[in-house]
């Protein structure tokens, strides 16, 4: 969280207006717990994090952030889908993840990360 408090009001003020306002931050184990509901559940290395619409929230998942860098990269990739089209989104993931261009602009945003050390 000290990663988040430093380097998400930068986030927020040089990305484009999130649809729905700021979204908050939540910090969880990871994937498998936060969906589970048990804390110390198991697995779940490689999500970093993930952005929901219906309660405006990026969560992160601590396991699989071991670096500064891994943070903000996550908190820039789901900032930008909170500034995206819910509906449009979602059509295009049921192509896949490849040539998904609201991944492909999330994707880009990462690359920005050094930005906000």
């Amino acid at each position: 969280m000290d990663i988040v408090k430093k380097v998400y009001p930068k986030i927020v003020r040089s990305l484009p207006r999130a649809k729905k306002g700021t979204p908050k931050v939540q910090v969880h184990n990871n994937v498998l717990a936060f969906h589970s509901g048990i804390p110390d559940h198991p697995g779940g290395e490689n999500e970093h994090a993930e952005y929901d619409w219906k309660s405006n929230t990026i969560y992160l998942f601590k396991v699989a952030l071991t670096s500064e860098k891994l943070v903000i990269q996550a908190l820039l990739h789901e900032y930008t889908h909170a500034g995206q089209d819910e509906e449009k989104v979602m059509a295009a993931r049921a192509g896949g993840y490849k040539n998904n261009p609201y991944e492909k602009a999330a994707k880009r945003a990462e690359s920005q990360w050094r930005k906000f050390i």
